[in-house]
């Protein structure tokens, strides 16, 4: 009976020394995801295993390769990871505005990118009632909503750096506005001394009116 089983159940030759690298480089890289580790390994054993004739599990100079190969591919995707989960709001923001900005530009252009015009305006339009409608199941459920609760802080950040924005932007044009308001009361100033002035002195006979009248004429035609 334990004869049939065996010959019925053989153990390849190749699962052994598989399941032995599997183990070992696991141990080494001592990863958090034994399972995305575990899919990385096969994903480039696979890769190296097609350009080689020889079996990477039992060549040693192959196997090194692998083996260094896995280790900059795993130390890579770790780094990712971790730059991702360590992003601040702040960034997940900007990376959202920056998106939605190229979304624009193809909406906007969408020849210049090779894609449909009308199938844009048709996604738009669904993904606008898609919102809409997942507004109403909102607002209708029990208890309501509130939209300072409902967003993440991705989205409230977002609406900070947006804020700043045209805070920055406002701030900036009322400077502008009041820099052209003074530059034109300080003419309409100058225009009043200079007639009070020339008023007292043709009244003292020290300019003569009609020289007066000549020299507001010529201003005027100066600032034309």
């Amino acid at each position: 009976m334990t004869e049939q089983l065996s010959d019925k159940y053989k153990i390849p030759e190749t699962l052994r020394p598989l399941l032995e690298a599997l183990a070992r480089e696991t141990i080494r890289a001592q990863p958090t995801d034994v399972v995305s580790f575990g899919k990385l390994f096969f994903d480039i054993l696979s890769l190296h295993q097609q350009d080689s004739d020889k079996s990477i599990l039992t060549d040693n100079i192959s196997y090194d390769m692998f083996r260094m190969d896995l280790q900059h591919r795993y130390k890579n995707m770790t780094m990712k990871e971790n730059m991702i989960r360590s992003a601040s709001p702040e960034d997940v923001a900007a990376t959202k505005i920056q998106a939605a900005f190229r979304g624009h530009q193809v909406r906007m252009h969408p020849e210049k990118y090779g894609v449909d015009a009308e199938l844009i305006r048709r996604r738009s339009s669904d993904k606008l009632a898609s919102l809409d409608f997942k507004k109403d199941q909102k607002r209708h459920s029990i208890g309501g909503y509130s939209l300072e609760h409902s967003q993440t802080p991705e989205d409230r950040a977002a609406t900070k750096i947006q804020a700043e924005f045209r805070g920055y932007i406002t701030r900036k044009n009322i400077q502008a506005m009041r820099e052209q308001n003074d530059n034109a009361a300080t003419k309409i100033q100058a225009h009043v001394r200079g007639f009070l002035t020339r008023k007292r002195l043709g009244k003292e006979g020290l300019i003569s009116p009609s020289r007066s009248h000549s020299s507001l004429q010529s201003h005027k035609s100066e600032e034309i």
